[in-house]
């Protein structure tokens, strides 16, 4: 199945690697950084900006699309609009992924490897998770959130759309909620509900500020 990647920045370049392990054919990155278009990583060029999203199924007889990139605002809105114009938006789990029986898993969600999830989780369309992430049981990933290198989450705990949360931060079991679109810092141990739209950093996590 043809593919594209949205995002020639570094993280494109390693999810390139993956889905080319994978088997899955890539044809060219999007990327709407105009110094990025016209080159070519490992061979694969940057067609173009996002707008060729319209085009590319007649042009390349692409069907596919991935998005890897971190912004979670932006990477939700370019995988509905890729899904808008009729392109799949498949999952990529490596397969060094343990995954337990009873999870929901959505579309466009990416799993990198050694991460561990256990019974009874639910992650939503378009998430990312990193490297050596471990969730606990009966917790809830919203659309769009993002689990960086390292990070250990909780049990009966639900992040909200957009949350963020950094490396090798830790997400206490007792707390019940990531407000929607918070950022929490690396290393961080978060023993308290977040607020949304809160950033937070420390040991134990602190409201450092409430974004606009």
């Amino acid at each position: 199945m043809k593919s594209v990647i949205i995002g020639a920045g570094t993280y494109g370049k390693v999810y390139l690697t993956y889905l080319q392990d994978a088997g899955i054919e890539i044809v060219g990155f999007l990327d709407d950084d105009k110094s990025l278009q016209g080159t070519s990583i490992r061979n694969i060029p940057v067609l173009g900006g996002t707008e060729l999203l319209s085009s590319l199924k007649d042009t390349h007889r692409v069907e596919a699309v991935y998005c890897p990139i971190g912004n979670n605002k932006l990477r939700v809105k370019f995988l509905e609009k890729a899904k808008s114009f009729g392109y799949k938006t498949p999952n990529y789990i490596h397969p060094s992924v343990i995954i337990s029986p009873n999870v929901s898993i959505g579309e466009g969600v990416y799993i990198l490897l050694g991460s561990h999830i256990m019974p009874y989780v639910t992650i939503e369309d378009y998430v990312m998770i990193s490297m050596g992430v471990n969730i606990a049981h009966h917790s809830i990933l919203s659309k769009g959130t993002f689990l960086s290198t390292g990070v250990n989450f909780g049990a009966s705990i639900h992040a909200k759309k957009y949350s963020y949360i950094g490396i090798s931060s830790t997400i206490m079991t007792g707390i019940k909620v990531l407000g929607t679109n918070c950022l929490i810092g690396a290393g961080a141990v978060v023993i308290k509900d977040v607020p949304d739209n809160a950033v937070m950093a420390g040991v134990p996590a602190k409201v450092l500020r409430i974004k606009e």
